[in-house]
């Protein structure tokens, strides 16, 4: 008994020593645990996404699609990924970096660091080509760009839109009745965007502005050093963010964006009020960080 206990014990650690000296097949240029998030997003609201990493070509569920997701997936994984329009949009590009990655709905790629796509969609009749815009009568003729937001105010419409890596806006008057029409969509209407393309498209382009190239210069920023925090709230400027450790603000003025340093103490920060406790700070330094809301349109007083 005991030699055949003596022998199964052998058995056990001969086992043991052959798994040990095994390795797990990992996949190609990748080391044990050495994980990518790649993560897929959608511009806008037309359109859905898929993503598989089993080999499979991935498929939009009908009954839950996704406008979002990602995968945690070992380096060097093949990931597939899928995007499909909604009905009255084609898809348009995928994005990474804001760069034009490819224009093909359906793409194969090779999990090597952290990445986002995103999936942009156009109206269907609209090939996503640059247009002239010496040329534009109606705010048809911008519909198929890129949207970066829209705006109503009044009886002016404010369409932004990218091209040539340029963020544009072209306002409009809009008739008493269509601004009323545009107030009365539902957005919970499926044919929202729809009915909105059709009350817009044939308004009238009064301007275009060309907001990237218009960006403030260091030169122009540097004029509100000195000013207090209360003296740009006074003249329109809005509070994003702040981190009152550093003293550094986000503020919006304009169409434009500014990273703020300022000079000075808030009495009581759990309690800040942007409206009313920056009489104390002093602009030490600002610079302008690029578009913020292509929409605002400072509104003349009546």
């Amino acid at each position: 008994m005991k030699r055949i206990l003596s022998l199964m014990l052998v058995l056990v650690m001969i086992l043991a020593l052959g798994a040990c000296g095994k390795k797990a097949a990992e996949p190609a240029g990748s080391e044990a645990g050495d994980l990518v998030t790649i993560m897929v997003n959608i511009k806008g609201v037309d359109g859905n996404i898929a993503i598989s990493d089993d080999g499979t070509d991935p498929k939009i569920d009908p009954e839950y699609p996704a406008q979002s997701a990602f995968m945690n997936v070992e380096k060097g994984t093949v990931v597939k990924i899928l995007a499909e329009p909604e009905e009255g949009y084609h898809f348009f590009k995928w994005t990474v970096d804001g760069k034009a990655y490819s224009a093909e709905p359906l793409i194969t790629v090779t999990a090597e660091e952290d990445t986002e796509f995103i999936a942009e969609f156009l109206p269907e009749g609209k090939d996503g080509k640059p247009v002239d815009l010496d040329t534009v009568k109606t705010l048809g003729d911008l519909l198929g760009l890129p949207e970066v937001g829209t705006s109503l105010t009044g009886t002016t419409y404010v369409y932004a839109f990218e091209q040539d890596d340029n963020t544009y806006r072209a306002i409009c008057d809009v008739p008493e009745e269509t601004a009323q029409a545009i107030f009365d969509l539902d957005f919970d209407d499926p044919d929202y965007d729809k009915k909105l393309s059709e009350l817009i498209a044939p308004l009238s382009v009064k301007v275009i502005e060309n907001l990237t190239e218009n960006i403030p210069s260091q030169q122009e920023a540097d004029q509100y050093i000195g000013k207090t925090g209360q003296e740009l709230i006074d003249d329109g400027w809005t509070v994003y963010f702040y981190n009152l450790d550093e003293m550094q603000f986000g503020m919006n003025h304009g169409a434009y964006s500014y990273d703020i340093t300022f000079e000075g103490t808030v009495k009581d920060p759990d309690s800040f009020n942007e409206d009313t406790d920056m009489g104390g700070l002093t602009v030490k330094t600002i610079t302008c960080s690029g578009v913020g809301d292509a929409t605002y349109v400072e509104m003349p007083e009546e």
